[in-house]
């Protein structure tokens, strides 16, 4: 795989100028057009053939001249609601919104494991479906990818995340569960308000919401077992609107994240049961909207093994690291309903240089991991491809 390394590093050049247009033209969840156009283009100057299922999803499908499995690749291409801070010249031009994750880096390892899969075909055994994939943000998009049936006949799935936690270049990859289950909520508190003078008057929704937002905590600290992950954030706290008035209506918006199905069942309904009864002991009712959004990730052995050897064939061993649980999340869960997946990782931080979290306005990806990505991408297919149904 040396080779595939090699053959990657001379797409460098053409590669960042493809991230730079990406990271310039943000687009949210559902609304990636022109990322798709500009996909699309380039499949087009590859000579890669797709399936254009519609304006917000392109799939790269690259036939193999010899038998074996069909392996998909998933590329998310969303942004986010952020403001960018980095002050790069191929900054945002969207104002507010930005690529603060690195899915513009997805977008272009995937087209750079295009053009390499599609340079050495003749080769390759199966097929591959690279899948940009919209929204996958907490909106749905792999369950989007899945309802189209078009990777319904994928055997395996390797995704990558280029990550800020781990050093730059580092590949990680381990047969654990990798990211928590995902659950999204909102609480509306219905009250009755009126004067602030005359608090017996009222039923106090703002004081109801503040009581909640305590409440909740309670949720991960006496209802679920101290043995297990667990998260409960309210991340949005609406009430209100003068200094005299006592508020009639307050909402709550936020987030659970759990890793095994006992303790994800067991918070949604103390969630519901605890906004429900703080509600009425203020004298006002709760609306509680439960949805979750998608499972938690958890490797495939199998799928592993092939991926740690596809690395093993493109960096040293000492780059090559293991992965621990986080509690944030990725629909690349779902695709689980079809295959078996390997979701990895690979690092983007300098030695020395500060590990801007995600989702903040200075979050930067080191241009050098692109090729390194595209390399990981292109030979888990290889290996894949070869190997997975043996």
């Amino acid at each position: 795989m040396t080779e595939m390394k090699q053959k990657a590093d001379r797409l460098a050049p053409h590669l960042s100028e493809l991230y730079r247009e990406f990271h310039r033209h943000p687009e949210t969840a559902y609304c990636e057009k022109e990322t798709n156009r500009l996909i699309r283009a380039e499949l087009d100057r590859i000579g890669v053939p797709y399936i254009a299922h519609s304006d917000i999803l392109t799939i790269a499908v690259i036939e193999g001249e010899k038998p074996g499995a069909t392996v998909g690749i998933r590329c998310d291409t969303d942004a986010l609601a952020v403001t960018e801070e980095t002050g790069l010249p191929h900054s945002s031009e969207n104002k507010g919104f930005m690529h603060a994750c690195g899915h513009d880096a997805h977008i272009t390892a995937g087209l750079g494991c295009a053009a390499l899969l599609w340079e050495t075909r003749e080769h390759l055994c199966g097929k591959v479906k690279i899948i940009f994939q919209p929204a996958e943000e907490g909106a749905g998009g792999s369950d989007f990818v899945i309802e189209t049936g078009i990777v319904n006949d994928i055997d395996v799935f390797f995704g990558i995340h280029v990550w800020s936690a781990f050093g730059l270049g580092e590949l990680h990859v381990s047969a654990v569960t990798v990211s928590a289950s995902v659950d999204m909520f909102t609480i509306k508190i219905h009250g009755k308000g009126g004067h602030g003078a005359t608090p017996n008057l009222c039923c106090d929704a703002l004081a109801a919401g503040a009581d909640l937002v305590n409440s909740l905590q309670y949720i991960v600290s006496r209802a679920l077992s101290p043995t297990e992950p667990a998260v409960v954030t309210v991340g949005s706290f609406h009430s209100g609107h003068a200094a005299n008035v006592i508020a009639g209506e307050a909402e709550l918006k936020g987030t659970v994240r759990t890793i095994t199905a006992e303790a994800r069942d067991r918070a949604e309904s103390t969630l519901k049961e605890t906004a429900e009864s703080v509600a009425r002991y203020h004298g006002c009712t709760a609306e509680v909207n439960y949805t979750r959004t998608h499972g938690s990730v958890t490797n495939d052995p199998r799928a592993v093994e092939l991926a740690r050897e596809a690395a093993e064939g493109i960096v040293a061993p000492e780059m090559i690291g293991e992965q621990v649980l986080r509690m944030l999340g990725d629909d690349f869960s779902s695709y689980g309903a079809i295959a078996p997946y390997c979701y990895a990782q690979v690092g983007i931080t300098p030695e020395g240089a500060e590990a801007v979290p995600h989702h903040n306005g200075r979050f930067v990806v080191d241009e050098s991991v692109l090729p390194l990505s595209a390399a990981w991408m292109a030979s888990f297919a290889v290996t894949a491809g070869e190997k997975w149904k043996k």
